[in-house]
């Protein structure tokens, strides 16, 4: 670390990840703290709070507002008035006076170019994590009107997002095919993939087979896009060869009724002993879900959105020791495959996920082989330090270039 480091502010913003955000809080924000920078974090969420952590990381959070129970309309008097969060939010961050403003989320773009021309000349960057207009396509069920709609909303969007992104030091993604959109706008000189891979705050713990508790685990979004139902069923199949067979799910159930619609199958489908829906656990809790698993699932659905975004439990799951089943596209197969991890399904077939369960779990040397080989690329490559210190390297090059350092 150098001395000016100590001088450093870094200020956070975000209106769609929590205070505890694994790649924000615990990937970023702690670590630069460790380091001797001064960091803040301002997002919007279900309250209103401010404080300081118990890592040193200074916070402040605005309550979402919502102007109508519509989602179109509510989006709509969300930005045409006048007092609105984003406004808020700027004006928090101006009272920050950061070194650098490095924000998520799409909607920040709102603000972003006024703290890029504010007259300490900041520098600022942004952490598109998402293909965003892919996400509005694929994602959002609706009729066939509202669906060209949306289509042509997501292409506005799009070109909105690019445009902004121009204005900024850096754009960072966590992925290269959003990387590579960005550079086809804005230049390859601007724009840079920083990945999630594992970091230092997992406690991975070697138990045996035989002091696990699950055989399979499902952790993040849960969501019937993401495969939540296909894995039911799947463990449903699975059941009459293993009649034993454990799965336990972990996250966020999105909408909110799907937690209840996965347990009537549960209970309709004799499988209470079998599965256990668990809630959203803090991010230090995950580790210990992980490490009394076996086998990791990653099934989702050939959705768009979902053939581009990266999924951080790819790593998690290797770096954990647990072959993963995954789906047959994407940056989930790409890694599968590339490793040797595990195996690659379609995730729409339930009888295919449970052959892959049935085979992970009765094949030792598969087994063996699959979690030796994606620890081992955990430790040689995909390491959350690696990518944090390029992360400081850009930081320091564009403090440079702002003669700030």
């Amino acid at each position: 670390m150098k001395s000016s480091d100590k001088n450093i502010k870094v200020c956070f913003l975000a209106d769609k990840h929590d205070l505890f955000d694994d790649r924000i809080y615990w990937k970023m924000a702690v670590p630069l703290k460790d380091k001797g920078y001064d960091v803040y974090y301002l997002l919007i969420g279900d309250e209103i709070k401010k404080g300081t952590t118990k890592e040193g990381i200074k916070y402040e959070i605005l309550k979402i507002k919502t102007f109508s129970k519509n989602r179109y309309l509510n989006f709509l008097l969300k930005n045409i008035n006048p007092n609105n969060n984003y406004k808020i939010l700027l004006k928090k961050a101006i009272k920050v006076n950061a070194d650098i403003y490095h924000f998520h989320d799409l909607w920040i773009n709102k603000i972003g170019k006024r703290l890029k021309n504010l007259k300490h000349k900041p520098v600022v960057f942004y952490d598109a994590r998402e293909p965003y207009a892919e996400d509005y396509i694929s994602l959002i069920k609706t009729n066939r009107i509202v669906k060209i709609a949306i289509g042509v909303f997501s292409r506005l969007i799009d070109r909105w997002e690019k445009r902004k992104a121009k204005n900024y030091d850096l754009v960072i993604t966590n992925e290269n095919i959003v990387r590579d959109n960005f550079r086809k706008k804005i230049g390859k000189a601007k724009v840079e993939s920083i990945f999630n891979f594992t970091d230092n705050y997992m406690d991975y713990q070697n138990f045996t087979l035989a002091q696990k508790k699950y055989d399979f685990i499902y952790c993040g979004g849960i969501t019937n896009s993401r495969g939540a139902m296909k894995i039911l069923e799947a463990i449903k199949i699975a059941k009459k060869t293993i009649p034993k067979i454990k799965m336990v799910f972990v996250g966020r159930y999105t909408p909110s009724n799907l937690e209840f619609r996965l347990q009537e199958f549960i209970d309709n489908n004799d499988l209470k002993n079998n599965v256990q829906l668990f809630p959203f656990v803090k991010y230090a809790e995950v580790s210990d879900f992980y490490n009394m698993s076996k086998i990791g699932l990653i099934t989702w659905l050939p959705k768009k959105a979902l053939t581009i975004k990266m999924p951080i439990k790819i790593f998690e799951y290797m770096a954990f020791a647990l072959p993963i089943i995954g789906s047959n596209f994407g940056h989930i197969k790409e890694y599968i495959e590339q490793e040797n991890c595990g195996i690659v399904v379609n995730p729409a077939n339930p009888d295919e996920i449970s052959k892959a369960m049935i085979v992970l779990l009765t094949d030792n040397d598969k087994y063996e082989l699959y979690s030796n080989n994606g620890r081992k690329a955990t430790l040689e490559k995909y390491r959350w330090d690696f990518e944090f210190n390029r992360l400081i390297g850009f930081y320091t090059e564009a403090l440079n270039k702002e003669k700030r350092v």
